[in-house]
């Protein structure tokens, strides 16, 4: 399989960790296919649009291509959403057949567990030299929020619903009252699976006090 030396506007936002996903995505490139062009072509409803956009960006950055079902809705199971982007990409599925059973073989072999999501804030602090490391570990732990119980068993639009809101709320409560003049630059949810990052999604400041 061929490599993109230099990712185009069409796939710079996918970060491949199969081969199966590197060729999905030259052919991306080759289609000059935007998301919302392939989700479009796949069934998604328009108003579903943003969320498939990141479900495909997640399935051709995870390598496990999604089969582990670290990233479901209601519209594909994770085979059913290969199927409809390869159709949508040309891409046969049968010389590809293999590489998918090795792909559920190792996933057999290797139970996967619910992931597990942080939520962060991304703060740059201003640290002076006579900061010990205990009150900068007490100023770091103010950019942690905590996510519900079971947050990972919920379903994408709740926990994407849960986000929106926790920021609003950590930014609403620490923006300009955080010590050594702490200023909150962006969010980030991490996906962790077997104690290894698998996806991380950063999220701009709220706009507005709108939840």
């Amino acid at each position: 399989m061929s490599h993109i030396a230099n990712q185009s506007k069409y796939t710079r936002h996918y970060h491949p960790r199969h081969l199966l996903a590197q060729y999905a995505i030259n052919q991306i490139a080759t289609l000059e296919l935007r998301p919302q062009d392939i989700v479009k072509a796949m069934g998604y409803p328009i108003k579903h649009t943003i969320p498939a956009c990141e479900r495909l960006r997640h399935v051709l950055s995870n390598k496990y291509l999604g089969l582990d079902s670290s990233y479901l809705d209601k519209y594909f199971t994770a085979d059913e959403f290969l199927i409809a982007l390869f159709t949508v990409l040309e891409i046969p599925h049968a010389p590809f057949a293999e590489d998918i059973a090795q792909i559920k073989d190792d996933l057999t072999h290797y139970p996967s567990r619910l992931p597990k999501y942080s939520l962060r804030a991304e703060v740059n602090f201003e640290f002076t030299a006579d900061v010990n490391w205990m009150a900068r570990g007490a100023a770091s732990r103010l950019a942690h929020i905590r996510l519900p119980e079971g947050f990972a068993k919920l379903d994408e639009s709740e926990r994407a619903s849960i986000v929106k809101k926790s920021i609003y709320k950590h930014y609403r409560q620490h923006e300009g009252n955080l010590p050594y003049n702490g200023m909150v630059k962006g969010y980030q949810l991490i996906t962790e699976q077997r104690n290894e990052v698998v996806d991380s999604v950063r999220y701009a400041l709220p706009e507005s006090k709108a939840c």
